[in-house]
């Protein structure tokens, strides 16, 4: 990948197709629940859902999931369009190692995942060419439109060298906590508002989504916030939806929900105005809003 060709200033986004995200089926969240497969199904033959062969581990589904995040961004390159095709790209095990600081192993596993799951589709090999799902309008099959993965914030490292490998690479390779967070992250990303860095969902939603427990959203949100890839802000009442520039929908604050702010998307009404909590504190200052700050 040229990161010359991809302009990766620090509000760079590029578009992830709601395709995956909003699949019953096949989605990064199914993929997770199939890690919490009750072992004594497996034993009893009970065949395991997306035709998958063998329970995944934790491990394997996060290396999925980042390299999930990695090829949609990298699809997001003129060099690759002209290359090998729009919404596609050509790159190899060790580029994608370098990129995340993996296995080769857990590449393997995470690619085999992704494909499994009808996240993307091989077109080649030596090397590896790759199809994101869903990127393509004229697919009527595939088309659901799509959301904002911040391009340049997760990739930001490489903006000094090409050398370095991308942000997701220093997140946590192993345990559920991890993989949870992962699934809230590209949830959250699904939800996002479209011309801002906001995402509003409350507990109840994310459980009803993802399947955790309230408990393990937790632990996952705080994972996201220390790993700089999202903020949150406790919704109190009317006047923080407000000082958003957001409409408050009827039973908006049924919940309390969160307001979650995607660290690096930028809308083109916020470009210069949130993206962290201190700058909304400030700007919600000026407003004279009232707000809970939640760690």
């Amino acid at each position: 990948m040229s990161d010359q060709s991809t302009s990766l200033r620090e509000d760079r986004f590029s578009p992830i197709p709601r395709y995956w995200l909003g699949k019953e089926r096949c989605s990064p969240w199914a993929l997770a629940k199939v890690t919490r497969t009750d072992p004594l199904t497996v034993s009893l033959g009970v065949p395991l859902p997306m035709g998958l062969s063998k329970t995944p581990t934790a491990g394997q589904v996060i290396a999925a999931l980042k390299i999930y995040i990695a090829l949609v961004a990298m699809a997001d390159d003129k060099k690759q369009e002209r290359n090998v095709g729009k919404h596609c790209l050509r790159t190899t095990y060790e580029e994608i190692q370098l990129y995340l600081k993996l296995s080769r192993a857990m590449v393997c596993e995470g690619l085999k995942l992704l494909e499994a799951t009808d996240a993307i589709e091989r077109l080649g090999y030596k090397p590896l060419v790759y199809r994101i799902k869903g990127l393509d309008p004229d697919r009527a099959d595939e088309w659901k439109g799509h959301v904002k993965l911040p391009k340049g914030h997760l990739f930001g490292m490489r903006r000094v060298s090409s050398s370095y490998p991308i942000m997701l690479s220093e997140y946590p390779k192993r345990g559920q906590t991890a993989m949870n967070g992962l699934v809230i992250y590209l949830l959250l990303l699904s939800v996002c508002q479209r011309d801002t860095n906001v995402s509003l969902i409350s507990y109840d939603r994310m459980m009803e989504r993802t399947g955790l427990s309230s408990k393990n959203i937790r632990q996952a949100i705080d994972l996201l916030v220390n790993h700089d890839l999202i903020s949150v802000l406790r919704v109190t009442n009317e006047s923080t939806l407000e000082a958003f520039g957001l409409p408050v929908p009827a039973q908006a604050l049924k919940g309390s929900p969160n307001v979650y702010l995607i660290k690096g998307v930028k809308g083109r009404r916020y470009n210069e105005r949130i993206n962290t909590l201190e700058n909304y504190a400030a700007l919600t200052a000026n407003h004279q809003a009232t707000q809970d700050f939640s760690e």
